[in-house]
């Protein structure tokens, strides 16, 4: 009796010492619930599920480490349990699922998460240098090299391998080792990011001015061409070293094909057909924007009314990434920092039928 007693007493002072040590999956809304959430918003509900219901999860991938994720100090290096990862970006290869995420709480490195396409389960985590942002990534299939943004004091870009993350191990405590690393000077940050037929777009978040809008063609070998001898000053690298960031080895920038303007508080931008998509949010009192941009007929400055349609989403929408006609979209709002305020939780990545959304356009003309 006693003895069972106390067996009851310490498992329950487990439970509360210990109350978050559950898997990430284990937590967070199930498919069903993730589905009831999105009803409000009609157009990008049918769009989400109306071709949905034979696919597993309604094609649906639960976003990894909302609640808790392992990756690596940045004070030690150990491998450590963070609670504040933001998902940011979203790409996709032949086999996976791509999803770059941050500490919130810059007590750990950024991360990207590796999931199975075909059967939606987590792989691992690739734990990259420093803390960058990660706003954007994007996959270059020709040349099996995932970019994502970087750089602190100045905007940059940096490549890795497919073949160096799927080999990546985080039990060795090491970061991935980036292919290049590069800067650049037509965007003061590099927070949105796309490929389209070997040239990278990359845009950055503005709040209260328009944003900007830059290209930069790839090379035979898929990298970034220099396009002058310029350096960053031994100011900036010192800056860099002491913030513990791993500094652009060369200090060279890219050779951009062109800018343009753009919309405020553009999160991704990516391309389907004749289009240019955008999508827009900030904080949880206004719904997520996803625009549509003719590319026939808009000439330098992406503005809301040259947008030849556009759609409401749920409030913290990132970047979106075009697979065929599926156009996939990740969400911070699930993460530590805005859950508790946030009126539509979406802990999922979600699946719209580019198909449906053009259709949806039509009928309303």
């Amino acid at each position: 009796m006693y003895k069972k007693r106390y067996g009851l007493v310490f498992l329950l002072t487990l439970f509360f010492i210990f109350p978050l040590q559950a898997k990430a999956d284990n937590q967070g809304l199930t498919v069903d619930q993730q589905q009831k959430k999105l009803e409000p918003y009609g157009h990008f509900y049918r769009a989400a599920f109306s071709d949905k219901s034979e696919e597993d999860d309604l094609g649906m991938y639960k976003i990894p480490g909302l609640y808790e994720a392992q990756t690596l100090s940045l004070k030690t290096n150990d491998v450590s349990d963070s609670r504040t990862m933001t998902p940011q970006g979203i790409a996709l290869t032949e086999k996976y699922i791509l999803i770059s995420a941050y500490s919130h709480d810059h007590a750990h490195h950024s991360v990207i998460y590796m999931l199975d396409r075909q059967t939606h389960q987590f792989i691992k985590t690739v734990v990259l240098p420093g803390h960058p942002h990660l706003g954007g990534i994007t996959y270059d299939p020709d040349h099996q090299r995932v970019w994502v943004t970087t750089g602190e004091l100045v905007a940059g870009l940096s490549s890795i391998d497919l073949k160096e993350m799927e080999a990546y191990q985080m039990e060795n405590q090491r970061v991935i080792s980036y292919h290049q690393q590069i800067s650049l000077k037509e965007v003061s940050h590099a927070s949105a990011l796309t490929y389209t037929s070997g040239v990278l777009v990359v845009g950055y978040f503005t709040l209260n001015e328009y944003g900007r809008m830059a290209t930069y063609r790839l090379n035979d070998q898929g990298e970034l061409s220099i396009a002058s001898q310029e350096k960053v000053s031994s100011f900036d690298q010192g800056k860099q070293k002491k913030a513990g960031l791993t500094p652009v080895p060369s200090s060279q920038f890219a050779r951009s094909l062109g800018s343009w303007k753009t919309l405020d508080m553009i999160q991704g931008v990516t391309f389907y057909k004749d289009y240019l998509l955008m999508s827009q949010s900030w904080g949880p009192d206004r719904p997520g924007k996803i625009y549509f941009f003719d590319l026939d007929k808009v000439d330098h400055f992406f503005s809301i009314k040259d947008a030849a349609f556009e759609i409401d989403t749920p409030p913290y929408i990132e970047q979106i990434s075009v697979d065929n006609n599926q156009l996939f979209a990740v969400f911070e709002g699930g993460a530590w920092p805005y859950r508790s305020r946030n009126p539509v939780l979406v802990d999922h990545v979600i699946q719209l039928s580019i198909d449906d959304l053009l259709s949806d356009k039509a009928q309303s003309k």
